[in-house]
């Protein structure tokens, strides 16, 4: 049977541009990155793509399998000003439904029949439906055959029934000279536009956007190496002194050993047209200028974070990168603007949503033996508490952490001392990288987190491979919520699993 007969008419799209008038796009141009299924939710979704030069990026939507009523619904002219990518937002979508997009730049014919892909809508909030997910980060490609992680990732994307990917940092490697595709480390926004069409042009990565929802939040090489700023007014940002002496021996230039504020604009600019474009809305986005460009002004409390739903769970994405300051002016993962974002986000859904995901790019709840460069949040030891405390304090229930960059998949679980001597259950799954030089070595390091807040801390596992995580929520019992890890994992070729909570 048709899917039509239980859709509503067809949204259109909130377009970020007014209607295009006699804008003429240049026949050589084409589509080299996308399409993006980014920002979806229930009634709404974000249809990303970047073009080889100006254009106008045009979206087509079908409530039917056959595509026949297949049809335009939305536009955004790509212009220089944002290194030719842009998003259609869609809104006004139905529930747990299913829609067929593609993206062109040729308005005027309708796309080849190929060029559909499905996605389904989420569920209403608050409604407790089951689902899967699956999560990882830090991709840097070796060659032009990388990307087996996202190949097996596609096999199971609809025989695991995923219904969305997060990707929580490190999207490319722009400080990694020697295989981000432009042979030096990205000063410029040209640079680092083209460290992302190299990393994202990859068969697979590109195959695995094109068909699974995404949401995705920075960590530091986007722009370079454990990179923070030096003062809260943001003027002045370092990397570390061994990186800067290691490029002295290597020979490189001098712009590629230091971190001028120039250099971090031009990141998060190129960050934003590529990742924060489709995102959901930011909860407290920093100030922008007329041409939508990051300002970085002095004090601006605004950061990258965001939310979003689905069904029964509640996410909070944390930006734990551009808003960390380190040295004598003090010390920060997230800023007092994002910490009070963060506190009412608590607040709000601790007794509305059985299971809450804190979305964060650096380990949160593994301490690591001998961490000399103090990026994870154990570098930032009076926050990580202060998070902690939170928590038991208020009694929140139902958290879970998701974290990257350690290159090692892991699960941590831990109790909270909650309200009137309640034990809370508290856990955190680790997915990295996705392909990247393995921390075979981390699992001998680990030692528990010191905290007033916590007791009974215990690895299950931590396991250097590449790998990706699956997430499994089980709401088959609303009042008891499941929620399981698998963490798949390549050894010797085949590809190998550790569950927790086993069975």
């Amino acid at each position: 049977m048709s899917l039509a007969a239980k859709f509503s008419p067809l949204p259109i799209s909130t377009s970020l541009h007014p209607p295009i008038g006699n804008f003429m796009t240049t026949p050589v141009n084409k589509i080299i990155l996308g399409p993006v299924i980014g920002g979806l939710s229930y009634d709404r979704v974000n249809l990303w793509a970047r073009a080889s030069g100006p254009a106008v990026l045009h979206a087509w939507l079908s409530r039917q399998d056959d595509l026949s009523d297949a049809r335009l619904v939305g536009n955004s002219a790509l212009k220089e000003a944002t290194g030719y990518a842009g998003v259609v937002p869609i809104r006004e979508l139905t529930p747990d439904t299913t829609y067929y997009y593609a993206m062109t730049l040729e308005p005027d014919s309708r796309p080849e029949v190929v060029d559909f892909q499905p996605f389904t809508t989420f569920p209403p909030p608050h409604e407790k439906r089951s689902f899967n997910f699956v999560f990882g980060s830090c991709f840097l490609p070796r060659n032009e055959d990388a990307g087996e992680t996202f190949t097996a990732i596609n096999g199971l994307r609809e025989s695991d029934d995923l219904r969305f990917l997060l990707m929580i940092g490190d999207q490319i490697y722009a400080d990694k000279w020697k295989h981000n595709g432009i042979g030096k480390i990205a000063v410029s926004k040209n640079d680092y536009r083209q460290v992302y069409e190299y990393t994202w042009s990859q068969a697979s990565l590109r195959q695995l956007l094109t068909r699974l929802p995404a949401f995705m939040i920075l960590d530091d090489h986007e722009i370079d190496n454990d990179w923070h700023w030096d003062d809260f007014d943001r003027r002045w940002a370092s990397i570390p002194f061994f990186d800067r002496i290691g490029r002295w021996f290597e020979g490189r230039p001098p712009q590629e050993r230091y971190l001028p504020l120039h250099r971090v604009r031009d990141g998060l600019q190129v960050y934003w047209e590529h990742q924060g474009m489709h995102a959901p809305a930011m909860r407290l986005p920093p100030k922008l200028n007329l041409a939508n460009q990051y300002e970085l002004r002095p004090h601006d409390p605004g950061s990258l974070a965001y939310t979003f739903y689905f069904g029964g769970a509640a996410f909070f994405v944390l930006d734990a990168r551009t808003m960390r300051v380190r040295g004598k002016a003090g010390n920060t993962v997230l800023g007092e603007g994002q910490w009070r974002t963060l506190e009412t986000w608590l607040e709000g859904v601790k007794d509305t949503y059985a299971v809450k995901f804190i979305v964060t790019s650096s380990a949160f709840l593994f301490n690591m033996l001998g961490d000399y460069t103090g990026d994870r949040w154990s570098g930032f030891k009076d926050e990580r508490d202060r998070l902690l405390h939170l928590l038991a304090h208020e009694g929140v229930e139902g958290v879970y952490f998701l974290a990257g960059d350690i290159h090692s998949g892991h699960a941590v679980s831990a109790e909270l001392y909650g309200p009137l001597g309640k034990r809370i259950p508290i856990w955190e799954f680790c997915s990295s990288p996705f392909e990247q030089d393995p921390n075979w070595f981390s699992k001998f390091t680990f030692f528990p987190v010191l905290s007033g807040a916590l007791q009974k801390h215990k690895l299950h596992f931590d396991i250097g491979a590449n790998n990706f995580g699956i997430v499994r929520v089980n709401f088959d019992n609303p009042k008891r919520p499941l929620v399981q890890f698998e963490l798949h994992y390549e050894k010797k070729g085949e590809w190998k699993t550790r569950t927790v909570p086993e069975g």
